[in-house]
């Protein structure tokens, strides 16, 4: 191993790594601020927000029997509404800090903001132990992390995004264990048991792991991480069929469209790609070509290539097998940020050996390092296409927080599209506490009941005329 790795950097030269995580996290928490307890309205973040404190909220007004882990909530009129699509922890850890903050739109974000928090510090400690170069870590860091998808989507309380935290543990556990500093195995197994209770994602790329690790003759700790994922997959397992009393049918049928399959919303292949594109255009400076080809240059290094392998593989062949999740969600990809700090990392360093060959060029690292970190600066402030809808959603949350609903309507009744209950409206259920149901116009609500219309970019009740 001493042939793959350089020697290690004295500690006060490795801390120089941190000074750009301490910047990214800096801008992440202060940019912005009123986004983190801004009211849930029609965006990503309003949407995730609003869904997973339903459930948080739930669980400390119900109870967690009741509400079945933050799977079922109850409306005013006495309905019980169900979403157990993903694994449950998202749901305790609403609940957690709603009973800790109180506000619960600044609860909902508390436990995203928390992780990408942890998710800098694995990242900085796993470039390290890559023996990657302070410098070349740390504008990996940020060409990876200072970009509008980890600042936008850092602080939204999704799944995948979450998971990112544990790919990136287990992924420094399995740095560790490679530099022959063995990690005890109930680290890998707990990592791997909270990383599947996470995310769908962050479980897959731990099974990838513990395969690898057996393939590698590192046994014992591949088994604990495959123990870890059974433990949690049983649970989890055990939690949707107690959700929907044993008729599990909606999680396959909604499991099914985000395949792909099924007889309405199928996606090809290139129409994803194309659709990512657009995303990648909007939430990374690098450029949307760049992005993939930077994260697999860490293919090329010794050091980095199992760890950019297994992470890379894992967001790839995730948003493949969910393709019309892929096409649906800009933070889809969320998880790349770490194999691109790897191909960053990897890039600088590269380029800075070339460099170094030749003395009349040696002067010029610094000035190019220094002019990567301005364009990375410039392009942080101009905000993306998300951090817009954004605000406009905060708007329109601020108005469904305020309206008031007469108080025997049963339904949250709106014009926005598509008939008949939907669970696409999370922020009208969370503020209305009623099942949000689209319907034609007013003539189909009864008189002393109202419908949701926009009108002019502004959120109005109309009575209904029935």
């Amino acid at each position: 191993m001493n042939k793959l790795f350089s020697a290690p950097h004295s500690v006060y030269y490795s801390w120089l790594v941190w000074i750009p995580a301490l910047a990214v996290a800096l801008f992440f928490v202060s940019h912005n601020r009123e986004r983190l307890s801004a009211p849930f309205g029609p965006s990503h973040d309003g949407f995730n927000a609003a869904l997973y404190m339903i459930g948080g909220r739930a669980i400390v007004e119900e109870g967690p029997l009741a509400s079945q882990l933050g799977a079922s909530s109850r409306t005013m009129s006495g309905d019980r509404v169900v979403y157990a699509h993903h694994p449950r922890l998202v749901y305790l850890e609403e609940a957690a800090a709603l009973i800790a903050l109180g506000s619960p739109e600044a609860a909902a974000r508390l436990p995203a903001v928390l992780s990408s928090m942890v998710v800098l510090v694995l990242v900085v400690l796993l470039l390290i132990a890559c023996g990657l170069p302070p410098g070349s870590a740390g504008l990996g860091l940020l060409i990876a992390f200072a970009t509008p998808m980890f600042v936008t989507f850092g602080a939204v309380p999704e799944p995948d995004a979450l998971g990112l935290a544990p790919i990136a543990g287990l992924a420094l556990l399995w740095q560790r264990s490679r530099l022959g500093f063995e990690p005890p195995s109930w680290a890998f197994g707990l990592v791997a048991a909270i990383a599947t209770l996470t995310s769908w994602e962050a479980s897959l790329f731990a099974a990838s792991l513990g395969i690898i690790l057996i393939l590698i003759d590192r046994r014992r700790a591949g088994v604990a991480v495959l123990v870890g994922i059974a433990i949690s997959a049983i649970l989890i397992a055990l939690w949707i069929w107690w959700a929907y009393h044993g008729n599990v049918g909606e999680f396959f049928q909604r499991a099914l469209h985000r395949v792909g399959g099924g007889d309405t919303g199928r996606v090809t292949l290139r129409q994803m790609t194309r659709r990512q594109m657009g995303y990648f255009s909007d939430l990374f400076p690098v450029g949307k070509w760049l992005v993939v080809p930077v994260a697999a240059l860490g293919l090329l290094d010794q050091r980095t290539r199992p760890l950019a392998a297994a992470s890379l593989g894992t967001v790839i062949g995730y948003a493949l097998l969910f393709r019309n999740g892929a096409y649906d969600h800009d933070y889809w990809l969320y998880c790349i940020l770490l194999p691109l700090a790897l191909g960053a990392a990897v890039a600088v360093d590269t380029v800075s050996r070339l460099l170094a060959t030749h003395s009349w060029l040696r002067w010029t690292r610094p000035l190019l390092g220094a002019a990567l970190v301005v364009v990375l600066g410039i392009k942080m402030w101009e905000p993306s296409n998300e951090q817009s809808q954004e605000r406009y959603a905060t708007a329109i949350g601020a108005q469904a927080r305020s309206l008031p609903w007469p108080a025997a309507q049963r339904y949250a009744y709106h014009s926005f599209g598509g008939t008949g209950p939907t669970d696409l409206l999370p922020w009208v259920q969370f503020y209305s506490r009623r099942l949000p149901l689209g319907v034609d116009g007013s003539q189909s609500v009864p008189r002393g009941e109202i419908v949701l219309h926009f009108v002019d970019g502004r959120l109005v009740t109309v009575p209904g005329q029935q």
